[in-house]
């Protein structure tokens, strides 16, 4: 391929190097052919290019979706999260940190972590993208996107279990000046603006600049400052320089700059059912210093019936209050606002994001018949989010005068640190209401390297081999801004009074220095490596992986072909071992540097993976053309390392395992009735081994590995029943389901069993279970230290003596059996069956679209078009309680474009989320310490707006 003179994109070969299938409604309008004399028009399909030649989409046996920029206009597909309602068997949502989850067949990312892996990997022009803003970032100046389902992994430099998110930006054109420019106005008072201009530099250069700019008042409020939260502030500009110096040798250079600062929430209300104290067990009285043992915080419930706050007692941050005399119990009686865009903080929250992305793509033709291609890259991402942890403030203020850890001693205490019940926090300030917030931060670099080498040979075999090298590094320890914070003013007061008490309450270490309170406006700006009275996670990390991949095609006959892929990979993965800190000093781990490595985790994974295909393009009477296939491939996704865990600990696995999908695929394509019509079925399995999810547990994600089991069906239709018009319906049907898996829910320790009650551990708000005759005999016989149960205090007493053993069910699925008074997890349930997180039994897509060509005569055209997404429930975690389920949900999308294609002008009013429906796309459950909420996300409320556009 080459630079053409007649308008025609550089067109990099191999940068879609994989076959496509489609149902793009919008991209296949714009390109149907005029109406012939009977009004009847016929369809014409999206040209991708693949294996160097340019093939319609309909002609090639994989599953993909793809998207021109006109059909981003058209289905109003603003960023990543809109592909959901134009792909069938897809989702999308935010996730709790600064990552999201875009899943395809039910398959993505539900591991938390830096050495995590994407399910589906995200690609611009074919550079695999580690670490990328599918979150943040808005389309501009795009040819196309395109999106496969499936594994993937002898095509794409990078692999992938779920499939493949391509973005391809437009390329700089020889010989032709053009430009446009599209204005926007829309309710929140929305202004958006894009545009490009492309020049000749010479006959064999070309530049071509492109730029987005996107601001909006917010989505949500914070009702304690009154201000709109939520907003957006952002803005991105891509510069390509184009060439061809010679006939055999072309190429380009893009620089691609992103940068947003805004109120952005990372992530949203927070829901809960409080779990109340129990004053009494079974008969028995429980005093008031055991009762702040028995809430876990919140309780098991739909959270259609969780519109309550958090019992702050049963909480790290509200269970130190208590102990440092400032709080009694519960902090946040009243209940919640039940508008999930309403928030209470005592300060906005902050979003920003920066993105640096160098790409230089070569192609060199080795001759007539082969094309060796270059790819480079350089990746620097940063992301910065600061936030009300509780996003509420407590009705009940701290104590005025208190006792710390219920000693009448410390009176004089408290009242020397905490006049009038405030507390002066080096980050969040001033105050006498519990305030606790955090940081979620991370800086990466990466590069890649790419190798490509593609025949097109005139015989009955050719082929497309390639090597790529990675290096991904992310949350170097130089910069302090690569971790997790959690700050709370209870925390702090912990610290006060032990530096008070000289360091007895903390084993003789004064970890912070209070001299210097700060007003809470910048968080990040505070942590100025005085101490620890906050909660700090970091996990620096390097992955450096190598594969080798390629496809080889064989036409058997003039109309089969059989296709062989192969790949090996080689993942290199190391951790730097920086364990969790909470009133940790900083003689032992300072600030600056962000931590004291104590060790290095590494790991390598070493695979060898491929895909076997054939298609069948026979002559049939009823279609005008028919295309049959059927695959075998094995998808794999590397295993990793887990987050850091408290010094000394041992409290879960180091490591977690590959996962491995075996993907069994038929399908067909055709197209029939004198061109009129398109309908494409695709039917999978896949045998799904070492799923990887995560569990919170003792305040760190920790990853493990389970197998599940999945099939499917996809139906795409595509109709001009007349001359302008245009109708299409793409469903997706999914069964997605976990197997052979027994599991611990933190909700639910207990397993609905009344013979075993959970409790709160006095020394870190970790919940336990014991059994009920156990908790009976402490409350009857040891009243005042049901705060020790969970710490093992009763084990192996003559009070254990006194009460049955138990007998219970571990997560490996074996029953064990331990005394009444002996801590454990609790009892695992089997999740044989249960739904997988984010796999929707079905989802629906419908079109209408009907265009007046010819308007009085002249040369504009009018479009109507009208979208309907319907996704069916679906469940938030693999353990598919009430607290799980995510409701069905659709949306309505319409348009209406005025366009001279002759002149270059061009209005479109349009409406998106038209009947304003609040969507909970995702859930986050928090850890125990935290009291067991739900963080929720959402999608984006009615928007409206007009559209100005010219292009020159």
């Amino acid at each position: 391929m080459a630079f053409n003179r007649d308008s025609k994109s550089i067109w990099l070969a191999g940068a879609s190097a994989f076959a496509m299938s489609l149902l793009a409604p919008a991209a296949i309008a714009q390109e149907a052919e005029a109406p012939e004399a009977d009004n009847q028009r016929t369809l014409a399909t999206v040209t991708v290019t693949t294996q160097k030649t340019e093939e319609s989409i309909q002609d090639v046996p994989i599953a993909v979706s793809a998207f021109d920029e006109s059909a981003i206009e058209r289905l109003q597909l603003t960023g990543g999260s809109d592909l959901v309602k134009a792909v069938p068997n897809v989702s999308f949502t935010k996730g709790n940190f600064t990552g999201d989850n875009f899943k395809v067949r039910g398959i993505g990312n539900d591991a938390v972590g830096n050495s995590s892996d994407a399910g589906v990997g995200v690609h611009q022009n074919s550079i695999p993208l580690q670490d990328n803003l599918l979150f943040e970032a808005e389309y501009f100046d795009m040819e196309r996107v395109e999106v496969l389902r499936g594994p993937q992994g002898t095509l794409y430099g990078r692999n992938a279990t779920g499939g493949v998110i391509n973005v391809i930006t437009a390329k700089p054109k020889l010989g032709t000046k053009e430009a446009d420019l599209a204005l926007t106005y829309g309710n929140y008072n929305a202004f958006k603006a894009k545009g490009m201009f492309n020049v000749p530099i010479g006959d064999k250069m070309a530049l071509r600049v492109a730029g987005s700019s996107t601001t909006r008042d917010g989505y949500a409020t914070n009702t304690l400052t009154n201000t709109d939260i939520d907003d957006r502030s952002l803005w991105g500009m891509r510069a390509t320089l184009g060439f061809e110096p010679s006939e055999n040798f072309r190429g380009w250079l893009s620089y691609e700059h992103f940068e947003e600062d805004d109120s952005r929430l990372r992530t949203g209300k927070q829901l809960c059912a409080k779990d109340p104290f129990k004053s009494s067990f079974n008969g028995i009285a429980i005093g008031a210093a055991d009762q702040i043992y028995t809430s876990l915080g919140c309780q098991e419930a739909p959270l259609s019936d969780s519109f309550e706050r958090v019992n702050t007692a049963g909480s790290l941050g509200g269970g130190f209050a208590i102990l440092a005399g400032l709080a009694s119990g519960d902090l946040a009686t009243s209940a919640l606002d039940p508008n999930l865009r309403n928030i209470a903080s005592a300060s906005d929250p902050s979003y920003t994001a920066e993105q640096d992305l160098w790409t230089l793509s070569l192609e060199l033709d080795l001759g007539e018949n082969l094309t060796l291609t270059s790819l480079t890259s350089s990746n620097e991402v940063s992301k910065h989010s600061e936030e009300d942890y509780n996003k509420f403030v407590p009705d009940v203020a701290f104590n005025t005068s208190g006792a710390p850890f219920g000693n009448p001693g410390l009176a004089p205490v408290f009242d020397a640190l905490f006049p009038g019940g405030f507390v002066n926090d080096p980050q969040l300030g001033s105050s006498n209401l519990l305030r606790t917030f955090d940081i979620s931060a991370s800086d990466s670099e990466a590069i890649t390297q790419e190798l490509r080498l593609q025949s097109d040979f005139d015989g009955r075999f050719n082929f497309n081999l390639g090597a790529i090298y990675m290096d991904y590094e992310i949350a170097n320890l130089d910069n302090t801004n690569n971790s997790y914070y959690v700050f709370s003013n209870s925390l702090t007061a912990i610290t006060q009074i032990n530096n008070l008490a000289g360091g007895a309450i903390l084993g003789g270490i004064t970890p912070i220095d209070t001299s210097n309170p700060g007003d809470g406006s910048d968080l990040g700006g505070s942590i100025d490596g005085t101490g620890r009275n906050y909660f700090r996670s970091v996990s620096p990390y390097n992955l450096e992986s190598k594969a080798l991949f390629g496809e080889g095609y064989f036409d058997a006959t003039d109309d089969l072909t059989i296709s062989v892929g192969l790949r090996y990979t080689d993942d290199q993965k190391s951790q730097q071992v920086v364990p969790s800190v909470l009133f940790t000093p900083t003689s032992v781990i300072p600030e600056d540097g962000a931590g004291v490595p104590t060790g290095v985790l590494e790991v390598d994974f070493q695979e060898t993976t491929g895909r076997i295909g054939a298609d069948w393009t026979p002559q049939l009477d009823f279609t005008d053309d028919s295309l049959f296939f059927a695959s075998y491939a094995k998808g794999y996704k590397g295993g990793g390392i887990n987050p850091p865990q408290p010094a000394g600990s041992d409290l879960f696995p180091k490591f977690f395992d590959p996962e491995f999908v075996n993907s069994w695929e038929v399908g067909t394509k055709n197209t029939f009735a004198d061109g009129t019509q398109q309908l494409n079925l695709t039917g999978f399995m896949y045998d799904y081994q070492g799923y990887q999810i995560t569990q919170i547990v003792n305040r760190s994600s920790v990853n493990f590995n389970v197998d599940a089991e999945l099939s499917g069906l996809e139906i795409e239709y595509l109709w001009t029943p007349a001359d302008n018009w245009l109708l299409t319906a793409n469903v997706g049907l999914l069964d997605a389901t976990v197997k052979d898996t027994f599991g611990i829910d933190v909700l639910d320790r207990t397993n609905g069993r009344s013979d075993l009650v959970a409790l709160k551990n006095a020394s870190n708000y970790a919940n336990c279970v014991i059994s009920s005759a156990g908790f009976e005999a402490v409350l009857a016989n040891a009243p005042g230290t049901v705060g020790g149960i969970c710490t093992g205090a009763f084990s192996g007493s003559a009070l254990e003596a006194l009460v049955p053993d138990v007998t219970y069910v571990d997560p490996d699925g074996n029953t064990q059996t331990i005394g009444g008074l002996t801590p454990f997890d609790g009892e695992a349930a089997n999740l044989d069956g249960n739904k997988m997180p984010g796999a929707p039994d079905m989802t629906l897509n419908l079109a209408a679209e009907y265009t007046f060509q010819n308007i009085s005569d002249s040369n504009w055209e009018l479009t109507i078009r009208g979208d309907y997404y319907m996704q069916a429930e679906s469940e938030s975690r693999v353990w598919n309680s009430g607290r799980d389920e995510l409701e069905s949900w659709s949306n309505v999308n319409l348009s209406v474009l005025l366009n001279n294609y002759e002149s270059g002008w061009g209005v479109e009013a349009f409406a998106k989320n038209l009947t304003d429906e609040e969507v909970i796309t995702g859930t986050y459950l928090t850890d125990d310490s935290s009291g067991l909420f739900t963080n929720i996300f959402l999608t984006e409320p009615a928007l409206y707006g007009v559209t100005v556009k010219k292009s020159w």
